[in-house]
């Protein structure tokens, strides 16, 4: 009984033994499945309750609309367009037995997509949506929401989205800029103020099954997308358009060969109200080569790819010469010069180096000069030369700079002294940038301080070729700005080109106002430069861009391109011709600089900045003063026509004596019986009329001819003959080398007899 005792009660204690560690490692076993458990449910809940909230629903992004960009007229010059993306539901199509190769043809060819693509993507059941085009406008969408209904295809969904889109095309194209494919700002004030422009994106969020599909009547949120801010610009549409006539004009005159840039800027406050480099781009379309000769060799460079067989070594590196082409092309198109990219300023830096000068004392307007054409500057090695090789001879301040004498400006350097120059430079702003509210400004190449000034060491071939312009590069915004500080009472200040920037709910959120930075002449100093600068265009090289009634001041400028070589390696010797302009010189208010790249001397006319820059300013002068409200200082010559009905001849050409009139007669009566033109009527002065004594009046229409090359006197006679009378504009000055070098009315237009037609005059020898 005891051995059964112990049996029995031995193997029940080991029983228990073996019970309690099943139960010790079974709940060893749950302790790692516990801590799963408690990590996924407690510690990472947020991130595994998110992730399930996306498996189970849908999200779609409701864009949001990008800010509109104003002019300072409130014309707008980008907004968003309402546009549409176009899906295929591969399924949906599958499920509805739609003939997908037909569908595919049709879609292709409403859509100019190719064919067996859009198959591939219609047959692609591995995904619930395809997208096939995005961005379309609402008269291709129109198309095919009606083909739809008219075939009942069940898979074809579209979705609304936004566009930009710039009313004015190619105007102001680099200052405005363009979006990419993301509605994200890419270039000029889209990429400045994209963080402005760009709204809050709103969603919807949406059940969905297993399928993907949506599950109607479940659980449906709304959030509001949040429009950007709009954008008030200080460009006017009006000047801007002005600015761009006349540099194109320009290019076609004369033949340039590099584009042109400029702008207009308001030499108080800083505000840009045109900014303009040629040629452009159309945002609507900014991947497309706008220039047709670049175009056309993008287009050649694409054949020769394509004509190779695809995936060998020769198609890659045809390709990919194509691709950096292109690419190189279109940067090109998108630059804006006018604050990218530095240039030799030529003789339009003289205006800041004379201001130096006189501001300082080291020269007043009693100095005088001697230029014998040619001179051994001290501290240069080589001779310095003048434009003019016969020299100007004795001369005072003011005819220095009428003159643009580069002798004169030279030995006012040496008065200045290294110090003093680089320091004005400074004060100027040529060592910064200016601060322009854009992206992409540089601040162009200066020479060092030492340079300038250790003239033991280096001699003064620096500081003298600084005085005058040359051997270094500014950008055409730090030229601007410089001069207006001449002009503007001595003031150097920020431009800025965005005004305002205004919310959804109408409120101001940024507002730019005038920043003076510093004050860098005396504002005497400044009133004398006024003086000088007026003198220049009624008395030296700039009297191509007179206007008249208005006091118009300036500098013109000539520089070479010595850093463009041809195909032996040797300076091209291609110029850059300038002028820079300033209204009203009582009260100085605008500023315009225009700059022309290369323009070709296939022309046969001089080129020099006063030859084709100056009267390509005063043409934008002509245009937009009156506009902006800038009152004429005299009157135009124009003389108001008397009736002269029932006069005798001797009455009749006494009366026309008096206001500088001549008549020519028809008819043989006694007295006046009509006349043309009318009275009331307004002519040119020295105009002639026609006066009739008995004979029916005629009124004819004439053929306006070509005036171009005629001196004032030959075209006044032309016109005269037809009955047309000729208002002058640009140089006044009557003389042989005077000629009509543009006129308002294109050859061969029918104007009625009596007509005024309106002619550039230019001196075809001014020089600098």
């Amino acid at each position: 009984m005891k051995d059964s005792y112990k049996r029995v009660h031995g193997d029940s204690g080991q029983h228990r033994r073996i019970l309690w560690m099943a139960l010790v490692l079974g709940v060893l076993g749950f302790i790692p499945m516990i801590a799963r458990l408690y990590d996924l449910m407690v510690t990472h809940y947020d991130y595994y309750a998110e992730k399930a909230l996306r498996n189970q629903t849908r999200t779609t992004t409701v864009t949001a609309d990008r800010g509109i960009l104003y002019d300072r007229n409130m014309n707008i010059l980008a907004c968003s367009v309402g546009v549409e993306n176009i899906y295929l539901d591969p399924n949906e199509l599958k499920q509805s037995q739609t003939d997908i190769p037909k569908l595919s043809q049709d879609l292709a060819q409403l859509l100019s997509l190719d064919a067996a693509w859009v198959q591939t993507q219609a047959t692609d059941t591995t995904m619930r949506y395809k997208q096939i085009a995005a961005k379309v406008d609402a008269q291709t969408a129109a198309q095919v929401r009606q083909y739809i209904n008219q075939t009942n295809t069940k898979g074809i969904h579209l979705e609304p989205d936004t566009k930009r889109y710039y009313p004015y095309g190619t105007l102001a194209s680099q200052v405005i800029g363009f979006t990419n494919a993301s509605n994200e700002g890419s270039e000029g004030i889209e990429a400045a103020y994209n963080s402005y422009l760009t709204g809050t994106a709103g969603q919807v969020i949406t059940t969905k099954g297993n399928n993907q599909m949506d599950m109607p009547y479940s659980y449906e949120a709304y959030e509001d997308a949040t429009p950007g801010c709009s954008l008030v610009l200080t460009i006017d549409v009006t000047v801007q358009t002005a600015l761009e006539k006349q540099m194109r004009l320009a290019i076609d005159r004369y033949d340039v060969q590099n584009g042109a840039f400029g702008m207009v800027m308001n030499v108080k406050t800083g505000e840009i109200l045109a900014m303009a480099t040629l040629g452009g781009y159309d945002p609507n379309a900014y991947l497309e080569i706008y220039d047709p000769q670049l175009a056309a060799q993008a287009e050649d460079l694409r054949q020769q790819y394509l004509s190779l067989e695809p995936d060998t070594d020769a198609y890659k590196q045809a390709k990919q010469t194509y691709d950096s082409f292109r690419s190189n092309a279109q940067l090109k198109q998108w630059r804006n010069r006018c604050i990218s990219d530095g240039y030799e300023p030529g003789s339009t830096f003289k205006v800041m180096t004379m201001a130096a000068a006189l501001d300082c004392g080291a020269i007043t307007l009693d100095t005088s000069f001697h230029c014998a054409g040619a001179e051994q500057i001290p501290g240069r090695s080589q001779r310095l030369h003048c434009w003019r090789s016969a020299g100007h001879g004795a001369q005072t301040t003011a005819n220095a700079l009428q003159n643009s004498c580069n002798l004169a400006f030279a030995h006012i350097a040496l008065k200045l002294g290294g110090e003093r120059f680089y320091d004005y430079v400074e004060r100027f702003g040529i060592l910064e940038k200016t601060g322009l509210d854009l992206a992409g400004e540089s601040k162009g190449v200066f020479f060092s301080k030492e340079l300038v000034t250790d003239t033991d060491k280096w001699g003064t071939a620096s500081l003298t070729s600084g005085s005058f312009g040359q051997t270094f590069k500014l950008t055409p915004i730090q030229l601007v700005r410089g001069i207006a500080a001449v002009v503007n009472g001595g003031y150097l200040i920020e431009p800025y080109i965005v005004a305002e920037a205004v919310d959804a709910q109408g409120n101001t959120v940024l507002r730019q106002e005038t920043t003076v930075l510093r004050q860098v002449i005396s504002q005497e100093t400044s009133k004398i430069m006024c003086t000088l600068l007026e003198s220049v265009v009624n008395e030296g090289t700039a009297k191509n861009a007179k206007v008249a009634g208005y006091a118009i001041g300036g500098k013109t400028g000539t520089s070479e391109k010595i850093d463009v070589l041809d195909a032996s390696g040797q300076p091209t010797l291609d110029k850059i011709v300038s002028f820079v302009g300033v209204a009203p010189m009582d009260d100085p208010e605008y500023i315009i600089l225009v700059a022309l790249d290369t323009p070709s001397r296939s022309t046969g006319i001089y080129i020099s900045g006063g030859v084709m820059a100056a009267p390509t300013v005063g043409a934008v002068m002509g245009d937009i003063l009156p506009y902006l409200g800038v009152k004429r200082n005299e009157p135009l010559d124009h003389v108001t026509i008397p009736d002269l009905t029932g006069m005798t001849k001797p009455q009749m050409e006494k009366a026309l004596k008096e206001l500088g009139l001549t008549a020519q007669i028809q008819g043989t009566e006694e007295a006046v019986t009509s006349q043309i033109p009318a009275a009331g009527q307004t002519v040119p002065g020295n105009s002639q009329m026609w006066v009739y004594f008995g004979q029916t009046e005629t009124q004819p229409q004439v053929e306006v001819p070509d005036f171009t090359g005629m001196t004032r006197q030959q075209a006044v006679d032309a016109a005269g003959l037809l009955g047309l009378y000729v208002l002058v504009t640009g140089n006044d000055t009557v003389a042989p080398h005077v000629v009509v070098t543009a006129q308002q009315e294109k050859p061969g237009t029918l104007l009625d007899t009596g007509s005024t037609v309106t002619l550039q005059f230019t001196d075809i020898k001014a020089a600098d």
